[in-house]
């Protein structure tokens, strides 16, 4: 799927190394790597393509604004919280915002409900009512968190192509695929409209695409539980990634504090509570980011169950305890041996 990326000048906190064919800058509350490898270039021999780079960024930024006027439960003017605040109604919404809820509606079908995109009231009352860079980690105010949200609110959202009706009582969130298909849409539109090879990271979910040839690196992607363990060596490790996406859910990332409560940004819909930790970071691998997204959101909500529910469906994650003690899954193994043998 592409958007209606439209030429725009690049994002004005990009940071481009046209040497390094890679650009890093800040959007959706978070931040944004891409590199490409240009496919007119002789690897190791010819010089990068001159403004193919810019290009890419100018694309991907394009696509991210759209992703943000569309998508953001942080925007009093996107077209999701239009839908919230007419629950019960039509409302008419951009084929983005359909797309990202296709996407939300697959996951929580696909999790039977543990991926659940009707969380978006229990957030606001937990403190999460902004962006998280936004966000005090300490917050005096007292929580005002509703009941257990109703496990079924999200089989009883309707969509139609270019219009959703939200049932009455619900609220849309897309935290568990919004960044995965933010991800998903930067890489192929790059793809599509440059013919290039690309990876792209959103807040940490990764999607590479190859070329139109079909050809493409092997990214060397490194995981971690979070950006601050992503400096110490010892906690990192890094895997390659040819295409398709790579996305890592943590509870040690995105925490604060309201109403003298520890809260982090997954929340299991069975309780209405944050996870209970059994694992503080769950990497998956799958054909698509909002897909991976999916996956690794669910195995932090399971906890204990996690293993058995992955190894089942042979998925392929990896999962990281609180002792950083590491699992991975036959999937993820036989995955990780593929991809260093090409």
């Amino acid at each position: 799927m592409t958007v209606s990326a439209q030429p725009r000048p690049a994002s004005s906190d990009a940071r481009l190394d046209d040497a390094a064919n890679a650009a890093s800058w800040s959007a959706l509350g978070t931040y944004v790597e891409l590199r490409i490898a240009d496919p007119l270039a002789v690897p190791e021999t010819a010089a990068p393509q001159p403004g193919l780079l810019a290009a890419a960024v100018e694309l991907a930024s394009s696509v991210l604004d759209e992703v943000d006027a569309t998508c953001s439960r942080f925007r009093p003017d996107s077209d999701l919280m239009r839908a919230n605040r007419a629950a019960g109604q039509w409302v008419g919404i951009s084929p983005v915002l359909a797309g990202a809820l296709r996407a939300a509606l697959w996951a929580a079908r696909t999790t039977g409900g543990l991926v659940d995109p009707c969380l978006g009231e229990l957030l606001v009352a937990a403190g999460y009512d902004r962006t998280f860079t936004m966000l005090s980690s300490l917050d005096s105010r007292p929580a005002a968190v509703p009941t257990v949200p109703d496990p079924d609110a999200w089989r009883r959202i309707e969509l139609i192509e270019d219009a959703v009706r939200v049932p009455v009582g619900a609220a849309l969130d897309l935290g568990a695929v919004g960044k995965g298909y933010a991800a998903d849409l930067v890489a192929l539109t790059v793809r599509e409209q440059l013919g290039c090879a690309v990876v792209v990271s959103v807040g940490g979910d990764v999607r590479a695409a190859t070329g139109l040839d079909h050809e493409g690196p092997a990214w060397p992607v490194d995981i971690a539980v979070d950006r601050v363990a992503l400096q110490d060596p010892a906690q990192v490790c890094r895997v390659p990634l040819t295409s398709g996406a790579l996305t890592t859910s943590s509870i040690t990332a995105r925490r604060w504090v309201r109403g003298g409560r520890a809260w982090h940004h997954v929340i299991d819909p069975r309780t209405g509570a944050p996870t209970d930790g059994r694992w503080r970071a769950a990497t998956a691998y799958d054909l698509s980011a909002a897909a991976a997204n999916s996956i690794s959101t669910a195995a932090l909500v399971l906890g204990d169950q996690a293993w058995d529910w992955l190894v089942e469906r042979d998925h392929a994650a990896r999962l990281v305890g609180p002792g950083r003690e590491v699992l991975t899954t036959p999937a993820w193994d036989d995955w990780l041996e593929q991809e260093r043998a090409r």
